[in-house]
């Protein structure tokens, strides 16, 4: 049985009494609105699962009255007007299981002080994940003074780095349901959704969620944000669909609602017809129009019966649920809690491998940040050795990496500014999409699609000199040599645009 001397060292009743004062309210960010504190059960506005439920007496039983209400207080203050309620939600659940693991340990003894020894001891049994979690709340406990904390493990937290977890790559080359799909396993799994939906055995709501997940690579809680306003359907005279808009919610915000930041996106054909055909479904549903306001996927069924209310269903219930008829279908979806990440993991490793900048994937993945984006270059070294050696007989191919065609301005298949593609500096255009913008590759990655058609007059060498001085800079910096190349494809088919426009004009 493990010793922790200290845990039993009382907190200075005066100190307690002039730092620690319960809120009577407190600010939720998510909500935007002010809730009532209760230690005993609190419901605050959550962008996840509509409001979360805040027991911190019965997470905290393991504690002392004094430390409880110390480490409540704590997270409280992150609550109120600071932290996202799903961010002080996972530390409190943590707290929660690292305080009952240590008092289980001491036959049940209540909590006085957290020590360095308890942490050491905890965070052995855990995964880095969950080291981080814990270190978050105990930074927080230590940043609004609280007592309870032993020096020793306070000076520890603030002059150490955790642990960092494994990365993606390696946790992607250990696990096989952890990697990316390749395009013919992408392309099974949504012949196998049409079908489960053609079928019957997908409603149009199921089938709209599993190709917002593979074609968009939604997560979750984004898709539990949409709402009925957040669709916009174009049709022509005629009453034709000519193609949907959605208003997806960012990823990646600290400190603010979901909502606050949302970006329009031009679904694909595929997903365009889902949405409209989620929205007849929805409306039988309902009896009638459903208010703006109302979420997206709103269709419950209970004993049969189907209905519809204004809040979110559980979406990673519906996920499991309607994957039990997808994993009967193949063997591919292996792993419940991490399938609606590996789609987001496939499609922007695919993009990355293609080419794509940072910008370009976190556009892609609906992200403001791009600091966890790098990780989606998903070679190893020896895999990018065994990528060169193949590619070796067809690098003359890749030197003419430009599928498209160059014209004059006047030529392009369409004229409006929709289908134009501007330069890096959105000063000028490079040239014109020939189809419907796919609004992915924008605008390097258009130089490798067969849709493009150069203008003559594009600001092309400005592009080429923006990818060499990209490539210097890596060179500069010592990366490695899959990254220094990443883009080769790219510069080659700039290059061969420029070869073709001045072997026009000699």
């Amino acid at each position: 049985m493990p010793d922790f001397p200290g845990f039993d060292a009382p907190i200075d009743r005066r100190t307690w009494m002039e730092v620690v004062q319960i809120p009577e309210r407190i600010y939720s960010v998510d909500g935007r609105c002010f809730v009532t504190v209760n230690l005993d059960e609190m419901h605050v506005p959550s962008d996840n699962r509509g409001r979360t439920a805040f027991r911190f007496k019965r997470k905290l039983a393991a504690l002392s009255p004094m430390t409880l209400a110390t480490a409540s207080y704590a997270l409280l203050a992150a609550l109120d007007g600071k932290r996202k309620t799903s961010t002080v939600d996972k530390w409190l659940e943590e707290l929660g299981l690292f305080t009952r693991t240590v008092s289980e340990a001491l036959n049940g003894q209540k909590i006085k002080t957290i020590t360095l020894k308890m942490y050491l001891w905890y965070s052995k049994q855990k995964s880095a994940s969950q080291e981080k979690i814990l270190r978050g709340a105990l930074l927080r406990w230590m940043k609004e003074l609280g007592p309870g904390i032993h020096p020793d493990l306070s000076d520890h937290l603030s002059s150490t780095s955790p642990r960092k977890p494994r990365g993606m790559i390696e946790v992607q080359n250990a696990v096989p349901s952890e990697r990316p799909l390749s395009t013919a396993q992408v392309h099974g799994l949504l012949e196998n959704v049409e079908d489960l939906y053609t079928s019957g055995r997908f409603s149009p709501q199921d089938h709209l969620l599993w190709r917002l997940m593979i074609s968009e690579a939604l997560r979750p809680a984004q898709m539990g944000q949409l709402q009925f306003k957040d669709v916009e359907v174009l049709r022509d005279s005629d009453g034709r669909l000519v193609h949907v808009r959605l208003h997806v919610p960012m990823v990646k915000q600290s400190g603010v609602p979901a909502r606050n930041y949302m970006r329009w996106t031009r679904m694909s054909p595929g997903v365009s017809q889902a949405l409209v055909d989620h929205l007849e479904y929805v409306e039988k549903v309902h009896g009638g129009k459903v208010p703006g306001t109302w979420s997206l996927f709103c269709v419950r069924r209970t004993s049969g019966a189907l209905f519809t209310e204004k809040s979110s269903i559980q979406i990673p219930s519906l996920i499991i649920r309607t994957r039990r008829p997808l994993s009967a279908m193949t063997g591919e979806l292996e792993a419940t809690e991490i399938f609606s990440r590996r789609l987001k993991h496939t499609k922007l490793t695919d993009l990355a491998v293609a080419g794509a900048p940072l910008e370009v994937l976190a556009r892609a993945g609906y992200q403001t940040s791009t600091v966890s984006l790098v990780r989606y270059v998903n070679l190893t070294e020896e895999a990018f050795a065994e990528y060169e050696t193949r590619l070796e007989p067809v690098h003359e191919e890749i030197e003419k990496a430009f599928r498209g065609k160059v014209v004059d301005r006047s030529e392009a298949t369409y004229q409006d500014p929709e289908h134009r593609i501007a330069a890096p500096s959105m000063e000028d255009d490079v040239g014109s999409c020939g189809s419907t913008p796919c609004e992915a590759l924008f605008c390097l990655g258009c130089y490798g699609c067969r849709k493009f058609e150069a203008f003559s007059d594009g600001p092309h060498e400005i592009v080429e000199a923006m990818l060499v001085e990209e490539q210097e800079r890596a060179i500069k910096a010592g990366m490695p040599a899959e990254t220094v190349k990443l883009r080769a494809g790219i510069l080659a088919a700039v290059r061969n645009v420029i070869r073709i426009i001045k072997a026009a004009d000699a």
